[in-house]
């Protein structure tokens, strides 16, 4: 049985392994914290960052962009690891065009190791100056306070007010102003309601107005773009057969239109001659008389009025010896005429009764005597 040990023993041999710990532990530690850094120096290389493919810069993306481009290449940093003094080296490594082309004169100027060793937040500075110049920045400014959300369109507004905040800082600085310039650009009825609940943070007042602005989408006081509106629904919802009979109607009305103006353009005003009928075509084989413009067998000559010495019709059929001879049998006449035509010349325009080359045929004539009682007495015409 081995001898027992005393209180006393067990006390100095603790005494002495806390003794050796102590001396050991900080060297361990030591060995540890180098250890890491040598495993992140291995990891963070060039090789590995490239893998994570990095947006590029080019320098013309504006003011914009080149948020878009810091936020982006943050992530990276954070994605591989990369220790802050490492951090403006990769970052100028995807320079493009333009901002390579400043970089470059900043290291000439500076000189290389001068430029490499700055921190990342002195190059975000010197990019910002560069590439945000100040005409662009007040530009930004301007937009910033006419920033409204349009109809339902939350998330758009709020994504483009939380984009001008990192490009304006002054303008959302301290925290009460940043909440009261998002809330000023909410529509009316979801504003009164976020002011009324006064939220302490930005986020508390994005997440509060994006659940009223659901609100009002549902119940039809707010849109987005590509929502039906209301009187879009109205007319979705009419009757089919409501809209047939409306549509006939139109059209009755429309043909109704149309007639009465083709009725009022085809009358003739009453002292206006008639206008002349149609010439049918040419039934018959026979040729056309080039010399004649009549139609005949080659082999027949053509018609020639003895009275009158024209090409196309006979002595029988003269209009000048109807007019001499025939005059007072108007079945003649009409027989030698083409209906609807002047019984006096042939011509389709007007009527005998107004034919102009009866005005001046036969006019009346008169004389005028100057004679007294006694002359009168001896004149034979008048005491007849």
């Amino acid at each position: 049985m081995p001898p027992r040990r005393d209180q006393a023993q067990d006390a100095a041999l603790a005494a002495l392994i806390a003794q050796q710990f102590a001396a050991v532990l900080p060297n361990l530690i030591a060995q540890i914290n180098q250890a890491n850094n040598n495993n992140n120096n291995v990891q963070c290389t060039f090789k590995t960052f490239n893998s994570a493919k990095p947006l590029t810069f080019t320098g013309s993306e504006g003011a914009t962009g080149l948020l878009q481009w810091f936020e982006s290449l943050e992530s990276t940093f954070r994605h591989v690891q990369c220790p802050n003094e490492r951090k403006v080296e990769f970052a100028s490594s995807v320079f493009q065009k333009r901002a390579l082309t400043w970089w470059n004169g900043i290291m000439r100027d500076r000189g290389a190791d001068v430029a490499m060793t700055q921190t990342w937040e002195e190059l975000r500075a010197l990019m910002m100056k560069e590439f945000c110049p100040r005409h662009e920045l007040r530009a930004l400014e301007r937009e910033f306070d006419d920033l409204k959300q349009d109809s339902g369109e939350h998330r758009a507004y709020t994504d483009r007010y939380e984009e001008l905040s990192l490009l304006c800082p002054t303008m959302v600085t301290p925290l009460d102003k940043a909440i009261e310039r998002y809330i000023d650009g909410l529509p009316d009825p979801v504003q009164d309601i976020v002011t009324g609940s006064n939220p302490t943070t930005v986020r508390q007042a994005i997440e509060l107005s994006a659940t009223l602005t659901e609100s009002q989408i549902r119940k039809g006081k707010l849109f987005r773009k590509g929502d039906p509106r209301p009187s879009d629904k109205t007319a979705q919802d009419k009757p089919k057969d409501k809209q047939t009979e409306s549509s006939k109607k139109s059209k009755k009305r429309k043909a109704s239109q149309n007639f009465a103006v083709v009725a009022q353009n085809d009358q003739v005003a009453p002292n206006q001659p008639a206008q002349p009928r149609a010439r049918k075509n040419y039934v018959g084989t026979a040729p056309l008389c080039n010399k004649c413009n009549r139609h005949h067998v080659n082999q027949t000559p053509c018609q020639k009025c003895t009275h009158c010495g024209r090409l196309g019709h006979l002595v029988n059929t003269c209009r000048h010896v109807i007019q001499n001879q025939n005059v007072a049998n108007p079945a003649v006449v009409r027989a030698q005429f083409p209906p609807g035509s002047c019984y006096n010349c042939g011509d389709l325009t007007h009527y005998r009764n107004n034919c102009p080359r009866l005005v001046n045929t036969n006019p009346a004539r008169g004389r005028v005597f100057n004679i007294n009682e006694a002359n009168a007495n001896d004149n034979a015409a008048v005491n007849n």
